[in-house]
């Protein structure tokens, strides 16, 4: 009541309110307050202790999360939930109710990514750790001509949905592979390689090791393209967005020993992956939060 969530209209009477009415009414509302009141908070309670024993913090199985469900050593959290459906469940739907939201829209992608010289070559778009390929269709009805492949390990890829879409002309164009980016990619030559919420899901040296795996197969010129949060200075940004995004990185901590980064992080991320990454640097759309971090793979450029 306090928080105005109830009301108290005389006393002894508690009435509900348009926000408790949604808490029943909306069900990824819900699985949101649950995946943070019983996933995400049990784990921030520990996240010192986990710290405390392990201080590199830097390990998927060595977090807050891992100690606060006995887990540490053993399995890291996407692996502890997806063993309960109903838990998994609700986890999927509390990421989708959050990055489905105002100022993650994939408008705002298609918005800041150029991606017109790919089209005109008819080039490869490849969408990696891209689920079923939500963010694939969505491009490819913008450009006509980008082929795109996406990639997941094999339970994801085998429950998306074949075709991609409705629409033939968008699905012929979007193909589904089983990949872990932890193994070295096995598309050769593509145009660009795409990540979006995957690399503020690992801690550094896990990061730099999905970049490393790269590397064999990227031709000259080829774009690394990550669509993630991007920190700016403490202050500069509107408050609210200030608070979303700071929270996920404490979220990040909490579940992954991972974080979001500012751009001078993104850009340490490719040197230390390698010197034939050129940083292009970061586009952010005015009114989204997530922020177009892109780099160049030229091996013989002297820099």
């Amino acid at each position: 009541m306090t928080n105005k969530i109830f009301q108290e209209p005389k006393p002894g009477v508690i009435m509900h309110t348009a926000a408790s009415k949604l808490l029943v009414e909306d069900q990824a509302l819900q699985s949101w307050v649950g995946f943070n009141t019983e996933d995400i908070y049990p784990g921030s309670a520990h996240v010192l202790d986990a710290i405390k024993k392990h201080p590199e913090a830097t390990s998927l199985t060595r977090t807050g999360f891992n100690f606060a469900f006995n887990t540490t050593d053993r399995e890291p959290v996407f692996v502890t939930i997806g063993k309960d459906a109903k838990r998994a469940q609700r986890m999927a739907q509390a990421m989708s109710s959050l990055t489905g939201g105002e100022g993650y829209e994939l408008s705002y992608l298609s918005e800041g990514c150029d991606l017109k010289e790919v089209d005109a070559v008819g080039g490869t778009l490849v969408d990696i750790g891209g689920s079923h390929g939500f963010v694939s269709v969505h491009l490819a009805n913008v450009y006509r001509n980008i082929e795109f492949v996406v990639q997941d390990l094999p339970s994801t890829i085998e429950s998306a949905p074949k075709p991609a879409c409705a629409d033939w002309r968008v699905a012929k164009r979007i193909n589904f592979q089983a990949h872990d980016f932890f193994t070295e990619q096995c598309v050769q030559g593509a145009d660009v390689y795409f990540f979006r919420w995957i690399i503020h899901n690992y801690s550094t040296p896990y990061a730099v090791q999905i970049l490393k795996n790269l590397i064999p197969a990227l031709k000259p010129g080829a774009r690394i393209i990550i669509n993630d949060h991007c920190l700016r200075e403490p202050g500069t940004e509107n408050p609210w967005d200030e608070r979303l995004m700071r929270s996920m990185d404490l979220v990040m901590m909490t579940l992954l020993n991972a974080q979001e980064r500012s751009e001078g992080e993104f850009r340490q991320l490719f040197k230390m992956a390698s010197d034939g990454f050129v940083f292009k640097g970061v586009t952010r759309p005015k009114g989204c939060r997530m922020s177009i971090i892109e780099a160049v793979w030229k091996p013989d450029e002297v820099r």
